[in-house]
């Protein structure tokens, strides 16, 4: 071979080198987009500055307010607040001249409901479809550094709910399929448990109210991350690792638990995995364990978050998605996590991220509706046994995950807890003072309708505590002293829903 053809053929293989990098760099480029897109990144964003005004003395005057035990209505009081606060509850209260007054006659006032497990990704305008549903607190579960700015600015005066923001899930992978995970699926590696305590000394660092669990972790890995949390003072909460049997937990610090699946799950694990063949033995097998599993939690002070409409709801997104997405409020969610993208599938019927493919006929769809809806009644035994144990119970929606529109999907959670078997009263505690002791930094004291607590607050036209389904029928809202009223309530909404349709590739 000459040198002139050796030349020619080297020309190639650069040229053929340059193609392949400029290949890959717009295939990372295009993954990138669409992971950004699904997160909601391509939804534009309603400026939330047209919706804010100051935070004046207000006195909402004959009006029922929820009592501290949050077990009654108490009749004719009159709330005053100010700075952010309240100042005062009572009968005929004398009121300071020049006040703001709200006539609460025939009202209901209860605390600002608090999400206790959300997914705001990239999607901020959540933030007022949260407001406009009376949620004022959320607890974002997979936070990241966007997160935290939201929380500092919220803390700071700008409108929205106050947030608690924990850290991304930290998992055990190996080199590869770690970095894999951090880029597709946000997810922390801690690749040996002598890493732990250098990740949760970061976290702590960078202000997050909390280390998030995942469930793919190892008893050291799981262990050594329970020691640095306790170490840097930050609560340890999240998945339980499949891997791992409750006495795991048991011995840990871990405070939380991410949902009432954890237990169902790590109960399948102790059962040997039921099917559909012996599903009635597995359900017999959860009631006999449920008693022993409540009172551990409640002796150790565990939280549950409940997460039960979205297991409920499986069983249909599994076999008939369509039926799902005419019943939920569709067109406040994010586009972006409606429609999904090639790499991600969404909510929509044929693309949902539960559905049963075509290829498993009507029999493989009825199937999976059985096996969830198996799934769906442990939970409710469970739950059952966490309210006659006393099991701090927080509700909690996952929301953004297929299905559960934000906001509105933690009045879908009420309801369920109440025809699960949970008092109206209970399943309105744990979307107030339960979720709202557990907030974090900055929040100081909210949940209750009391002197000195935050001016968190929901005004309804009927009592909850008569029907839960009553929370829904919102009058005003008031989120750090601010009062937002119907109107200003159905604006934000608007903006939203407007922002929303101007961002889809998929007509609804």
């Amino acid at each position: 071979m000459n040198r002139t053809t050796r030349a020619a053929i080297g020309k190639w293989l650069l040229i053929l080198l340059a193609v392949a990098l400029a290949l890959c760099a717009a295939s990372l480029l295009w993954v990138d987009h669409q992971l950004g897109r699904f997160a909601g990144a391509g939804t534009a964003v309603v400026d939330r500055a047209g919706f804010e005004g100051p935070a004046r003395p207000t006195a909402i005057t004959g009006v029922a307010v929820l009592s501290a035990d949050g077990e009654a209505m108490l009749a004719d009081r009159d709330v005053l607040i100010d700075q952010g606060r309240i100042v005062a509850v009572g009968t005929g209260l004398a009121l300071p001249e020049g006040v703001d007054r709200v006539d609460g006659s025939g009202r209901y006032l209860i605390p600002g409901l608090v999400d206790a497990h959300v997914h705001l990704k990239q999607s901020p305008n959540d933030l007022l479809v949260y407001l406009a549903n009376g949620v004022t607190g959320v607890r974002e579960m997979s936070g990241n550094a966007d997160h935290l700015a939201w929380r500092d600015a919220i803390e700071a005066g700008r409108l929205g709910p106050r947030l608690f923001v924990a850290s991304e899930k930290l998992e055990r992978h190996g080199w590869f399929t770690g970095h894999f995970q951090r880029w597709t699926r946000n997810r922390i590696n801690v690749r040996a448990p002598e890493h732990a305590d250098a990740v949760v000394r970061s976290l702590a660092a960078d202000g997050y109210d909390a280390v998030k669990l995942g469930s793919l972790l190892d008893h050291e890995t799981y262990r050594a991350l329970d020691r640095a949390a306790a170490g840097a003072g930050l609560p340890l909460i999240g998945h339980y690792p499949v891997a791992l049997p409750l006495e795991a937990l048991w011995a840990s610090g871990q405070g939380e638990l991410a949902h009432i699946e954890e237990i169902a799950k790590a109960l399948d694990a102790e059962f040997g995995w039921f099917g559909n063949a012996d599903a009635d033995e597995y359900l017999r097998f959860v009631a006999r364990r449920s008693d022993e599993v409540a009172a551990a939690l409640a002796e150790r002070n565990i939280a549950v978050v409940t997460s039960l409409w979205l297991v409920e709801s499986i069983a249909l997104q599994k076999a008939a998605p369509a039926d799902l997405v005419a019943e939920i409020e569709l067109r406040y969610a994010n586009p972006g996590l409606v429609e999904g993208t090639p790499l991600s599938k969404g909510w929509l019927p044929g693309h949902n991220a539960y559905e049963v493919g075509p290829e498993a006929g009507a029999a493989g769809r009825e199937a999976a509706a059985a096996y969830w809806a198996t799934f769906a009644e442990a939970h409710r035994i469970l739950l059952r046994a966490m309210r006659d144990r006393g099991v701090a119970l927080m509700a909690g929606t996952d929301a953004n995950t297929a299905g559960v529109v934000p906001g509105f999907s933690l009045h879908d959670e009420l309801q369920s807890l109440v025809s699960a078997g949970l008092s109206p009263a209970q399943s309105l505690r744990s979307a107030t003072a339960a979720p709202a002791a557990r907030m974090g930094r900055g929040a100081g004291k909210a949940g209750r309708v009391a002197p000195g607590y935050r001016a968190d607050m929901v005004l309804l036209r009927a009592d909850p505590l008569l029907d839960i389904a009553n929370t829904r029928a919102i009058e005003a809202v008031v989120v750090g002293g601010r009062v937002l009223d119907r109107g200003r309530l159905d604006a934000m909404l608007a903006a939203v829903a407007d922002a929303n349709d101007g961002s889809r590739t998929i007509a609804l």
